[in-house]
């Protein structure tokens, strides 16, 4: 059967492993997987459960020499419960990278600067999204040209700037176009903070506009971080903008070695007008690492909607991720 789609370019990344980059670059093939056994007991879908895959990258990076370098990455991921479509991979990453004295040039498919700060400090997307992304305020990657860089040889200033599509991985639909910019400051190694905005030009006035900050504390046991945004999306409902707001505080204690305790909780409303729609989400559970590229982590995830006609859902879960 003739290979075709997605099919030939995971054949097209396997041929470069077994064969071997182009002379004069190293490549290396390493991917992440992890999924969960979860129970609904309590909420809508109540006594629903299943194992599940929830995300699986398989990525190959590529370097020429000191300054140049590239990565592909796909992802596949479990279509849900009552879903009929096979887990199928898809391009998550595909880029070309310059990068000389602490300044990077990114040109291609890549990870946007929304949330890539405050899901490090979070350290879990094993477990859940950062709550930008969770919220779907943004996309992980977008297509297009960025930069980063240090404003200082300590790297206590930096920056991030894109420009892209804003349709992430999926094709361009309008003729708009998104610009990213987040400035990341570290004044010193265990407190750090960013500032981010980006603008997306939409047809008919339906630009989007969003502010977000992250203030986060690592030390050796202990790390915390609290995540805000606000985002304003012009004429989206009957003509009328809509706000939407949240915040993120999240936080894990190491109580020893290869055992954490981790915890999150959630605000969220999806329209500062409208009345009784807020969202909360509580996330507490503890990471076992018996090797260190595995982790097995019983966790339960509470989501309480304010509105009187919503039930409160309680999901258990026994997640397991790995590395290789």
């Amino acid at each position: 059967m003739p290979l075709k789609g997605m099919d030939l370019g995971i054949a097209a990344l396997l041929s470069l492993v077994f064969v071997g980059p182009a002379e004069g670059a190293e490549g290396k093939l390493k991917g992440i997987a992890f999924g969960d056994y979860y129970f609904v007991v309590a909420g809508a879908d109540r006594n629903e459960n299943g194992f599940k895959f929830r995300r699986i990258y398989l990525t190959y990076d590529l370097k020429w020499n000191e300054r140049w370098s590239g990565r592909v990455r796909y992802e596949a991921n479990d279509a849900g419960f009552g879903g009929e479509d096979k887990m199928r991979p898809f391009v998550k990453h595909g880029y070309l990278r310059y990068g000389a004295n602490g300044q990077k040039v990114y040109m291609g498919l890549f990870g946007t600067p929304t949330w890539n700060v405050s899901e490090r400090i979070w350290g879990y997307r094993s477990i859940a999204k950062t709550i930008m992304d969770m919220r779907k305020i943004g996309s992980s990657a977008d297509l297009g040209v960025g930069y980063k860089g240090k404003l200082d040889g300590a790297g206590r200033v930096n920056v991030q700037l894109m420009f892209g599509n804003g349709s992430g991985q999926r094709p361009e639909t309008d003729n708009g176009k998104k610009v990213y910019n987040l400035i990341h400051l570290k004044p010193t190694d265990v407190v750090e903070a960013t500032v981010y905005v980006d603008w997306e030009g939409k047809p008919e006035g339906r630009d989007r506009i969003t502010f977000a900050g992250l203030l986060g504390a690592s030390v050796e046991s202990f790390r915390f971080g609290i995540e805000g945004f606000i985002r304003n999306n012009r004429k989206a409902q009957s003509g009328g903008d809509v706000q939407l707001r949240g915040l993120s505080a999240f936080g894990n204690v190491n109580l020893k070695p290869r055992v954490d305790v981790f915890g999150r909780l959630d605000f969220f409303d999806p329209n500062r007008d409208t009345e009784q729609d807020e969202e909360y989400m509580i996330i507490g559970g503890i990471n076992v690492a018996p090797a260190g590229n595995i982790h097995i982590m019983p966790n339960v995830v509470a989501t309480i909607k304010r509105s009187s006609d919503a039930d409160t859902e309680v999901i258990p879960r026994m997640t397991v991720c790995y590395m290789f």
